[in-house]
């Protein structure tokens, strides 16, 4: 294309006998020599970008990351629009709609039709180094319409590799990737939204961050900034093959949005237990008395059409029992996603198979399953329009472990948009 264009500017100069198009044919020439010199740059910056969003964004659930990548889309489709007022402010949403059935461990079987998901998410470029976001989120009989993330960010990948992030977000732990509908079992006990402060880096397919936060457990009653983590991952890719591989580990794994819940509520139910028993409710803490670190490893790989994850979470040693339990014990909870996906078109349109295996240890007292079998398919019926179906296998742990011993089956069928 470079060459047609050069060759038709010559061809307009030596058509011309004007003395002023022989030098506007060099002042071109440079001209577009310096424009595919800043198209060149515009690119870096923006794979820079990207793999700085990519570092960023661990840990993160899937409905955020669609979010950041539509948004970050928009921004790159607007860099050339000089002088749009919307350059610099970019907004993107998504709505999930599910109807689905349960057949559970025991009781009759539900169904219902429920708005899953409904996120708007809007982001502003405000200079060379301050990005700011900031996310609403609803989900229908889960969370009220409520302030998902809000965060600014302060990075230049031109100048350095280091960037900083700081309000509430999602921390880098663990990866949670999956072509299913259902959020995988890693995510439900290690996801962890909090307003948290935020150091990494990017260097080549290298990329790490540390952070600190306020957690919601006070340990022994101390309102101070205690929690903290770390992450380290390596990602390439190649033509029609990629890569990732991840690290993470967290201080008090009890600080993740569903264990939080969970010691909360036991230990206030033990603190219950102690006043009914008649003993001295000043010998027992309704705040955990100490945090049990968590850690997690993560990997996908993407040969051409297929796809594959792996990711394995666990704490680092055993809660005390006031706080979760496992027969009688303080628990240790971990979980597993093993999942195998393979893209192919159908009448023109991308779409998604993929079975995964997951299952937890010690994890009863969180009401997830021991072992879950999954098997789904994606189509992408319209643009940015696609319809999901999954099917799910779920077996409890066993009466000896304190659970039924049965197995359920769900069905679900999900719409989403994103705009």
């Amino acid at each position: 294309m470079r060459v047609r264009t050069l060759s038709a500017l010559i061809a307009l100069a030596l058509a011309s006998q004007t003395p002023a198009l022989a030098e506007t044919v060099e002042a071109r020439l440079e001209r577009l020599e310096a424009q595919n010199r800043a198209q060149e740059a515009a690119l870096k910056r923006q794979e820079a970008t990207i793999a700085e969003q990519q570092a960023r964004m661990e840990g993160t659930p899937s409905r955020v990351k669609k979010l950041e990548e539509d948004l970050e889309q928009k921004r790159a489709g607007a860099e050339g629009e000089a002088g749009a007022w919307y350059r610099n402010i970019e907004v993107a949403g998504l709505i999930e709609v599910e109807a689905g059935y349960v057949s559970p461990y025991e009781g009759d079987s539900e169904s219902d039709v429920v708005l899953a998901t409904f996120e708007l998410g809007i982001t502003s470029q405000i200079n060379d180094w301050v990005e700011a976001g900031a996310s609403l989120l609803y989900e229908q009989d889960e969370t009220d319409l409520e302030v998902d993330v809000a965060y600014i960010t302060l990075a230049n990948l031109d100048v350095t590799p280091v960037f900083l992030t700081a309000g509430q977000i999602y921390v880098p732990f663990g990866a949670y990737e999956t072509n299913l509908v259902s959020d995988p079992l890693t995510l439900e006990i290690g996801e962890t939204r909090e307003t948290a402060v935020q150091l990494g880096f990017v260097q080549g397919d290298f990329s790490g961050s540390a952070y600190l936060f306020n957690g919601d457990n006070k340990v022994n009653g101390k309102n101070q900034v205690g929690s903290w983590g770390a992450n380290l991952g390596y990602a390439q890719e190649q033509d029609d093959r990629a890569w990732s591989f991840g690290l993470g580990y967290i201080n008090d794994l009890g600080d993740s949005d569903t264990l939080q819940d969970a010691t909360n509520d036991n230990r206030v139910a033990a603190f219950e237990a102690v006043i009914e028993g008649g003993a001295d409710p000043g010998a027992f803490s309704v705040d955990p008395t100490d945090r049990t670190g968590g850690w997690t490893l993560n990997a996908s790989a993407t040969f051409g059409q297929f796809n594959v994850i792996g990711e394995y979470l666990a704490a680092t040693d055993t809660f005390d029992s006031d706080s979760l339990s496992f027969k009688d014990k303080g628990a240790k909870p971990s979980a597993w996603n093993i999942e195998a996906g393979f893209a192919f078109p159908v009448m023109g349109r991308e779409s998604v198979a993929a079975v995964a295996w997951q299952g937890t240890r010690e994890a009863l007292a969180l009401e997830l399953p021991k072992e879950r079998w999954s098997v789904g398919w994606s189509i992408e019926i319209f643009d940015r329009t696609s319809l999901a179906f999954e099917w799910a296998h779920e077996i409890d742990y066993g009466a000896s472990d304190g659970g039924t011993g049965n197995s359920g089956d769900s069905l679900v069928a999900q719409l989403a948009v994103e705009f």
